[in-house]
């Protein structure tokens, strides 16, 4: 493993992981499900959605591709909700370097609002991770590396590195939600496609941080943040980070503290923008034969950096093995992807 750097270039990984198919995390989440109190604004739809909470072993590639192609990572922090990957030993543990944090510990002095189900309340807390370094990258479980990594692929001596566009800024009224609403019903349940209103985040995400007209509209890719950016905001600003982590499940009241650091490095002079064509999604509920192979050839040859697998569970069985194939072949670390074919569809 390569030596880490000093002081304030140090960087983490932080990885935020949830295995659904666990029962008592089930039973746990039917029973908050239950017992929502109708909060004013509106859920989103699919939040509540039992997809969000499968455990399809995408940590392993995540995992793996961190140590292969980052070795300059110092720690990889794991936030679970009282849960640990059937896989990660104490000895691969202290392999990878790796460390899980409950929800209880970012979350401290802040219990009332546990137990969460919800991604971006998780997120709210992530720079409260103890130990964490002055800098860390944010992995959602279905993102991995493909490609050999440096630190100015995420960081600048004293800023961050951002991947995506500018994107005009939308206004979400009553009739817009209501639109927005048909058509996550149609393209569910006639395209199979989900739709998260990922887009109405970044917008108010960027909004909390000044921005009026437009935003900068960032994939699904790992996220490169500096914990002081979110620690001085929040102490400053108590209400929002209050207000943000009340909701147990998605609602599109909320903001999201990742695209929030981001605009706030951009308002202050410290983000260099980058287009975001170094990255793949393998997305389960729209890629079909030859864009997944397409897709899983830019990774194969290392043409792309980063890449997010969405939706594992949607992909036929065959191309599933196709995936499994390609990504153990190509992201050989020091976790084994063991065990029978669990995801759902045929």
């Amino acid at each position: 493993m390569a030596d880490f750097q000093e002081g304030s270039q140090q960087t983490d990984a932080v990885i935020t992981w949830v295995d659904g198919n666990d029962q008592a995390h089930r039973e746990k989440r039917e029973k908050a499900e239950a017992s929502q109190c109708g909060l004013s604004s509106e859920p989103v739809k699919t939040g509540q959605d039992a997809t969000r909470f499968l455990d399809n072993k995408e940590l392993v590639y995540c995992i793996n591709s961190i140590r292969l192609f980052a070795p300059w990572i110092r720690k990889i922090f794991l936030v679970t909700d009282n849960q640990k990957p059937d896989f990660l030993t104490p000895e691969l543990q202290k392999t990878c370097n790796l460390e899980i944090v409950d929800h209880k510990v970012i979350f401290e002095s802040y219990e009332w609002a546990l137990p969460t189900f919800n991604s971006r309340t998780v997120e709210t807390a992530l720079w409260r991770i103890p130990g964490l370094a002055p800098r860390f990258i944010y992995f959602n479980d279905d993102f991995f590396l493909a490609g050999k990594t440096v630190p100015g692929h995420f960081f600048t001596d004293d800023g961050v590195v951002l991947r995506g566009s500018w994107d005009k800024m939308h206004s979400y009224g009553p009739l817009r939600m209501k639109l927005n609403d048909a058509g996550t019903f149609f393209s569910k349940k006639i395209l199979g496609i989900t739709r998260s209103m990922n887009l109405l985040l970044q917008i108010r995400s960027a909004r909390l941080a000044g921005f009026t007209d437009k935003y900068f509209r960032t994939p699904h890719i790992p996220h490169p943040i500096r914990t002081e950016t979110l620690k001085k905001f929040f102490e400053t600003h108590p209400r929002p980070f209050e207000e943000n982590i009340r909701y147990q499940f998605r609602n599109t009241a909320q903001f999201s503290s990742v695209y929030l650091a981001h605009h706030l490095e951009i308002a202050s002079g410290h983000a260099e923008l980058r287009d975001a064509s170094d990255f793949v999604m393998l997305n389960g509920e729209m890629d079909f034969g030859f864009t997944l192979r397409r897709k899983l050839r830019l990774i194969r040859n290392q043409d792309v950096r980063f890449a997010c697998l969405h939706g594992f569970e949607s992909f036929s069985r065959k191309h599933r093995e196709e995936i499994r194939q390609t990504l153990g072949n190509h992201i050989d670390g020091p976790v084994s992807l063991n065990g029978s074919d669990r995801a759902g569809a045929p």
